[in-house]
């Protein structure tokens, strides 16, 4: 499920999120998160007076999912009944929570797949952040993540592309997206990716700040809209290319 505003304490205390991979039953709470990440409203990373339409789709995250050369990760927030106590106190009269974008770059970025139009943590040695032992019942998705590797090039450099990365409105700003993007670096890093590439919206520099705060440079490229341009709302609006280095080149 998607929780709509889980408080700040749920949000940051380490011992109740969780990295790890995604789940074929999990497929519409990821769909659901993407377009409030996305397309919605209240938070930072919103693209959605850029680009109309729906982020993605079943489909295309059960493609990932099903995809041996992508890793799609969530986080996953199993709030305990402290937190629970707590979140109850601390939440404001109208349910909303205040945002800085110091952390969370996430969303409003890639589109490498979008048919229709992130401090602390490292993963654990599987690839995942395993802080905490997770109840599906009662858990909820709040960030999601894929890297998709590819073959080689000639000069024998061997990239992934980083995309789907969104952080829930409410739960921005409090280094959830740089925990996914550690533990994505990670496990590329281990199975022998030299490069993590990414396509950032044009007219955003604020995202292209944090990548760049996060080890990523400007490759100088720039390549069209990946999604479809009828949903542009700025005529000719395209999309930077950055990456960043996985090991010493």
């Amino acid at each position: 499920m998607i929780l709509p505003a889980p408080a700040p304490t749920t949000a940051t205390t380490a011992s109740t999120i969780a990295i790890r991979p995604a789940q074929e039953d999990e497929v519409d709470s990821i769909v659901e998160l993407a377009q409030a990440a996305y397309r919605g409203t209240g938070g930072w990373t919103t693209e959605a007076h850029l680009v109309s339409g729906t982020r993605t789709d079943s489909s295309e995250v059960r493609a990932m999912i099903a995809d041996p050369a992508v890793t799609l990760l969530v986080a996953v927030l199993t709030p305990s009944e402290t937190a629970r106590d707590d979140a109850e106190s601390e939440r404001p009269a109208d349910g909303t929570v205040g945002h800085d974008h110091g952390d969370d770059a996430t969303a409003s970025h890639d589109h490498s797949n979008d048919r229709n139009s992130s401090d602390d943590g490292a993963d654990s040695t599987d690839g995942t952040d395993s802080t905490d032992s997770t109840d599906s019942t009662d858990s909820t998705i709040v960030g999601c993540c894929y890297t998709r590797r590819e073959p080689a090039d000639a000069d024998g450099l061997a990239r992934a592309e980083l995309g789907l990365f969104a952080v829930h409105p409410s739960a921005q700003s409090r280094g959830l997206g740089r925990r996914l993007l550690t533990a994505q670096s990670d496990h590329l890093q281990r199975a022998g990716v030299d490069l993590l590439m990414i396509r950032v919206l044009q007219s955003r520099p604020e995202l292209h700040a944090w990548y760049e705060r996060n080890g990523f440079v400007r490759t100088g490229v720039a390549v069209p809209f990946a999604g479809d341009p009828a949903g542009l709302q700025v005529e000719g609006l395209g999309m930077d290319v950055m990456e960043r280095p996985l090991h010493a080149l």
